[in-house]
């Protein structure tokens, strides 16, 4: 994959403009920071990639070619992943569960579950991050907000090593992170780069949009109002969009 383009994304909730004809281009190997004010249009465009609303218009094209996201399942069989800020883990399961939510388990024989294949490819998934304190069979809800973040992220990174998605969402993934774990989270995320995907990054930090990324879209009121390379725009000139 070279390019995702998103164009003439647009939606109306009862006649309201949510968002209204947006486009932008993410590229492999790239970090592309998507900010602007609450109510800008940011959530509601990553659900409208997500598959999860169904846009009033929108055109998605994978290297030139249509590409169809009209539910969910569509968008993941895409190879996007969605790291969304809302912890929203089931906290008197297991961390390996919470990690393989949504996964059909390793069983034995058909029928029963290899508990043991559950707790490596949730470790896995968080060496992959570089977390090797957290314990994979505790209860999800033992642990800080920080660690449950952790676990949120590591879902998105389950088999990593063997084959890459091609576009990682992160919606404010750092909000819960101290500054050790979020400096870890960047280390994963230049890995991906190298790895040939691309990463829409959602964040109100501007110190932390200027350190990571390579492209930059801001939003105000649902409407395109910066889309550039970071190298060509400061922290003023950042702040300037969102007046």
């Amino acid at each position: 994959m070279q390019c995702l383009a998103f164009s003439n994304v647009s939606k109306s909730f009862g006649g309201v403009p949510a968002i209204s004809n947006v486009s932008i281009t993410l590229f492999a190997g790239r970090v592309h920071s998507l900010m602007g004010e609450n109510g800008a249009g940011k959530s509601t465009l990553i659900k409208l990639i997500a598959g999860v609303l169904t846009a009033d218009s929108i055109c998605v094209k994978k290297d030139g070619l249509p590409l169809s996201l009209n539910n969910p399942s569509e968008a993941h069989e895409a190879g996007f992943r969605f790291i969304h800020q809302e912890l929203n883990i089931v906290p008197q399961v297991s961390v390996a569960e919470n990690i393989l939510l949504g996964r059909n388990l390793p069983n034995r024989f058909g029928f029963t579950i290899d508990w043991n294949k559950v707790f490596i490819q949730a470790n896995d998934a968080l060496a992959f991050l570089g977390v090797n304190h957290i314990d994979v069979t505790a209860p999800a809800g033992d642990l800080s907000a920080g660690d449950k973040m952790m676990i949120k992220i590591a879902s998105a990174f389950v088999s990593a090593r063997q084959s890459t998605p091609i576009l990682y969402v992160l919606d404010e993934p750092t909000s819960s992170l101290t500054v050790e774990e979020s400096e870890k989270l960047f280390k994963v995320i230049e890995r991906l780069k190298t790895q040939g995907a691309a990463v829409l990054y959602v964040s109100h930090r501007i110190d932390e949009i200027l350190k990571i990324s390579d492209d930059i879209t801001v939003l105000r009121d649902g409407k395109l109002v910066l889309s550039d390379e970071i190298r060509n725009i400061s922290k003023p000139g950042i702040i300037s969009y969102w007046d």
